[in-house]
C-alpha cells in the first residue's frame, strides 16, 4: 500500500519537470508601476466642495433666500385682498357645514323630545 502511495507521489512530482517559469511581457512592470502610481495620487475632483469658504458661502446664500421668502410672505399676508379671501374661505366652510344657520340645525338633535 505504501509503495502505491509512493508511486503516485513520484508521478505527481515528475509532472512538474517540464514546467518553466512564466515570463511577463516586455515593459509589464513599468506599466504596472505607472498605473499603481496614478491610482495612488489623490484625486482633486469634488475636493473644493469641502472647503470652509465654499461651505460658508453656500450656507449664506441659503439663509438669504430663506429670509427673502419669509419677509415676502409676511408682507403679502397684511394685504386686504388676502384677508378678504380668508374671510370668504371661512364663510364658505361655515356654509358647507351649516355652521352659520343658527339653531335650525340643532332641531335635528333635540334631546328634550317626548318619547
Amino acid at each position: 500500500m505504501s509503495t502505491n502511495k509512493q508511486h503516485r507521489i513520484d508521478e505527481i512530482m515528475d509532472s512538474l519537470d517540464g514546467c518553466t517559469r512564466a515570463a511577463a511581457p516586455d515593459f509589464f512592470y513599468t506599466r504596472l508601476r505607472a498605473r499603481m502610481e496614478n491610482e495612488a495620487s489623490p484625486t482633486t475632483s469634488g475636493f473644493w466642495l469641502l472647503r470652509p469658504a465654499f461651505a460658508f458661502v453656500s450656507m449664506a446664500i441659503i439663509l438669504l433666500i430663506n429670509l427673502l421668502v419669509v419677509f415676502s410672505q409676511s408682507n403679502n399676508n397684511t394685504d386686504d385682498a388676502v384677508v378678504a379671501t380668508e374671510t370668504d374661505g371661512f364663510q364658505s366652510i361655515a356654509a358647507e357645514y351649516r355652521l352659520n344657520e343658527g339653531n335650525s340645525s340643532i332641531s335635528y338633535y333635540n334631546l328634550n323630545q317626548d318619547r
